[in-house]
């Protein structure tokens, strides 16, 4: 069996993660140190005690060592109110990953399954679907963030920890819900006529049955080749959004509310403060659309993976 069979062989997530490319696998290996850094985020400080790290609470601030430049005590310094900028940066990890994350799903997923039926039924489901998808891409993100909180609030999903969270999440999914739609309605609508659609139909399957089992799979190597460019983007329409003050505010870690925190003091000197969390966020997106890129290299006509 030759190599190139055998990678065929192997399922296309897999393909994905494992890239033959230097380039590739620096991407891979970025994702997975950020992916560790948001798993032990809560834990840090338990973690500091086991390990010679300088990590300390990430709301607690120190009002006698405010704006700290890097150093033994504090390796990424300390902002305005004297709180250390490493711990708040791993901890914001674990906050940025996750709301881009959950955003993602529930917008794509959404828009998967109404993308699948709109080139199933054709006609004015079809039309519909697009109309409904114009309106919302007419929309700049910020703008869409801003008439989300004004018209809902803090809505307190999450709980009173919530700080704007949820808000966060549906301002994400709105704005992959066209997307998805779009990418999955252009894949598949030209399967709506082909040979298996019409046995499955002769089989007494009936319409969900048919996208659900043979239209979506059709169009998974699309899905995944999007899915790791939507969570970046995500990552940086959260960032945004609390930069200008309408996502998770200070002094809860968040990197686009830390970069707000540091954006006046660099004309001071104090780059740390903004620096770090950037730098983060710049780490983040480019792991993120490595894996894209890799995707879209296994993805062949019609959505199917080569």
């Amino acid at each position: 069996m030759t190599t190139i069979s055998r990678q065929r062989e192997r399922p296309l997530l897999a393909r994905v993660l494992v890239g033959p490319t230097a380039g590739i696998t620096i991407r891979r290996s970025l994702f997975f140190f950020m992916l560790f850094l948001a798993v032990i985020g809560p834990w840090i400080e338990t973690i500091g005690q086991w390990i010679p790290m300088p990590v300390y609470d990430p709301l607690r601030p120190d009002p006698f060592n405010p704006v700290s430049p890097p150093s033994a005590e504090h390796w990424f310094g300390t902002d305005t109110l004297g709180l250390d900028i490493f711990t708040r940066v791993i901890v914001a990890t674990r906050v940025d990953f996750t709301l881009a994350l959950i955003g993602v799903m529930l917008g794509g997923g959404l828009g998967c399954l109404a993308g699948a039926w709109a080139s199933y039924r054709r006609g004015w489901v079809d039309m519909v679907a697009l109309r409904i998808v114009e309106v919302v891409q007419s929309f700049p993100v910020l703008l869409l963030g801003i008439a989300l909180f004004a018209a809902l609030g803090p809505l307190e999903i999450f709980g009173p920890v919530d700080n704007g969270m949820a808000v966060l999440v549906i301002a994400i999914s709105m704005v992959n819900f066209p997307l998805y739609l779009r990418q999955v309605r252009s894949v598949l609508l030209p399967l709506t006529d082909a040979e298996f659609v019409q046995a499955a139909k002769c089989a007494g399957l009936g319409a969900w049955g048919i996208v659900w089992h043979h239209f979506i799979p059709n169009a998974r190597g699309q899905i995944l080749a999007l899915f790791p460019l939507t969570c970046a983007y995500a990552i940086q329409i959260i960032a945004g959004l609390s930069f200008i003050g309408l996502g998770i505010e200070p002094p809860n870690p968040e990197w686009g509310s830390m970069i707000k925190t540091g954006a006046t003091l660099i004309v001071q000197g104090h780059w740390w403060v903004s620096v770090f969390p950037g730098a983060f966020i710049v780490l983040s997106v480019y792991s993120l659309t490595g894996f894209s890129a890799r995707s879209e290299t296994l993805v062949g006509p019609g959505g199917t993976s080569a």
